[in-house]
């Protein structure tokens, strides 16, 4: 018990306290705690597809420490995407996107406390023409001044649309694995890299598009206020449409890169 006791001064020390993650992508398995509240912003661009594409995700959200190993969150989200056009040959901009999401997060087992790391995730997310369900199991350790992550992902997304004059339902199955490791430079400073393997299968015609993206993460905390910045390209095509070679640039982009800051209150 005293030296269960140790260990978690130890990691509130190397300036983990208003956090419950480094990365940017891949989650750990802490939460708030109880009457502890977050406003994060995250902005991610997305760009690069066989022509010119652009696409930027903002997304703010207010997370909050309910006690007993569960946090939630409630997010306001939006996307815009401009690409372009082989008809017109000119950049066409999109009508933004508005969605709004609910998030729920369970703590098993502690990173430094036992043996490993492990919480349950849950978000629903709604737009006006799609719906989509995000589940994560999420497995963590702390090895001295290192953290390993990894989260495995399960996404359905059914998004309405038309077809032949009649509404329609397209289901797609998101399914994805990530790993991220960190180190702790000093009780300020993290620096790591995440690896994310994404993979999608439609279920109209039953085939499956995938890519492995990876690069280098950056995090700065403080007891109330942290900030990350990851640069993600894309490494690999696994799976592309029609025989296509190289990255995949179909369902993917070629690269992003995702900043995100927070303070608590």
């Amino acid at each position: 018990m005293k030296k269960n006791f140790i260990a978690v001064l130890l990691l509130c020390s190397l300036g983990c306290i208003a956090q419950d993650r480094i990365f940017n992508y891949t989650y750990q398995s802490n939460v708030l705690n109880k009457g502890q509240k977050e406003l994060e912003v995250w902005t991610t661009i997305l760009q690069g597809k066989t022509d010119y594409y652009r696409e930027i995700q903002n997304r703010v959200e207010y997370e909050i420490g309910l006690g007993a190993n569960l946090q939630t969150a409630f997010y306001l989200n939006s996307m815009q995407k401009a690409g372009f056009d082989n008809i017109t040959s000119e950049i066409v901009m999109q009508p933004t996107e508005i969605s709004i999401s609910n998030e729920w997060k369970y703590k098993f087992s502690d990173a430094v406390a036992n043996k490993i790391g492990f919480a349950g995730y849950a978000e629903i997310g709604v737009a006006t023409d799609e719906l989509e369900l995000e589940l994560k199991a999420i497995f963590d350790k702390k090895i001295g001044r290192t953290l390993h992550a990894v989260n495995l992902v399960f996404e359905p997304e059914w998004e309405t649309t038309t077809k032949e004059g009649k509404v329609t339902t397209n289901t797609a199955y998101k399914y994805e694995m990530n790993y991220a490791f960190s180190y702790n430079i000093n009780k300020n400073w993290n620096l790591g890299a995440e690896i994310i393997d994404r993979n999608v299968l439609y279920k109209s015609n039953n085939t499956t598009q995938s890519a492995l993206f990876g690069g280098p993460t950056l995090s700065y905390s403080t007891n109330s206020f942290w900030v990350m910045l990851t640069a993600l390209p894309q490494i690999a095509g696994l799976s592309n449409p029609d025989g296509m070679k190289g990255l995949n640039v179909d369902e993917f982009t070629k690269f992003e890169t995702r900043l995100a800051f927070s303070f608590a209150f």
